[in-house]
């Protein structure tokens, strides 16, 4: 028997192709894959967007390594900062959209990596003089910022992503079974540039087709036994254990 080749992603020309069934356009006289990726793009990120909002596993990335080097000098005034425009190849990745968790060890060493305090939202970081480890970590101004270190450490990263944009027809769409969500969407759009009469009725139908994509993440968390935090004298954050 002959192995044929499968895929769980659809590719944006599938998409394309739908949205011009959609919009009575299927020869692509008038909407063109070139026309229409503009606007098949705008609903991609949309239903990303829904997705992001709830928590769905789709868009998370985990175990990126980077190095925070060591502060040249103990300063309780002192932070340091991975960003963007952190030397590679330490800068934060280019799909990141937000952190969730961080842990640290020593640089080199095959130590078990340990959980750092998330301070995002209590006040930021505290003023102290730097030790042998990180500790706390702050998301703000789309840079993780630490009190820094004595030496290298060595930092595990989790963090939600954003897909690429699609460039042509054979772009895969790495949302699984998300093409009708995309296509409406798209169609609403393109058709409403041109004053189409339907393109309510297609925004409609890619909302719903948006929360249909929405009760299956939901529903898949809802399986997903959760663990309780410990309670900190630190108000009360602090790292699993």
């Amino acid at each position: 028997m002959p192995v044929v080749g499968t895929t769980a992603y659809n590719t944006a020309g599938q998409i394309t192709a739908l949205v011009r069934s959609l919009l009575n356009d299927a020869a692509g006289n008038l909407f063109t894959d070139a026309v229409l990726l503009p606007y098949v793009n705008s609903g991609y990120r949309k239903v990303q967007r829904a997705l992001a909002n709830v928590q769905s596993g789709t868009f998370l990335t985990d175990n990126v390594l980077l190095v925070v080097s060591a502060v040249t000098q103990v300063d309780a005034s002192a932070q340091v900062s991975i960003t963007d425009a952190t030397a590679p190849p330490n800068q934060l990745p280019p799909d990141l959209l937000v952190p969730t968790k961080v842990w640290e060890r020593a640089n080199g060493s095959t130590d078990d990596f340990m959980e750092m305090t998330d301070l995002t939202g209590h006040d930021g970081l505290p003023s102290e003089p730097q030790g042998q480890t990180l500790r706390y970590w702050e998301w703000r101004a789309d840079g993780l910022y630490f009190l820094g270190a004595t030496k290298d450490t060595q930092i595990r990263l989790r963090y939600q992503k954003s897909y690429p944009d699609l460039t042509d027809a054979t772009s895969p769409v790495l949302i699984r079974q998300a093409q009708e969500a995309n296509a409406y969407s798209a169609a609403a759009m393109a058709g409403a540039a041109r004053g189409a009469l339907q393109a309510e009725r297609w925004d409609a139908a890619g909302t719903d087709a948006i929360e249909d994509l929405i009760t299956r993440a939901t529903q898949r968390e809802q399986q997903t036994g959760r663990r309780r935090r410990q309670f900190s004298s630190r108000a009360g954050f602090a790292p699993l254990v």
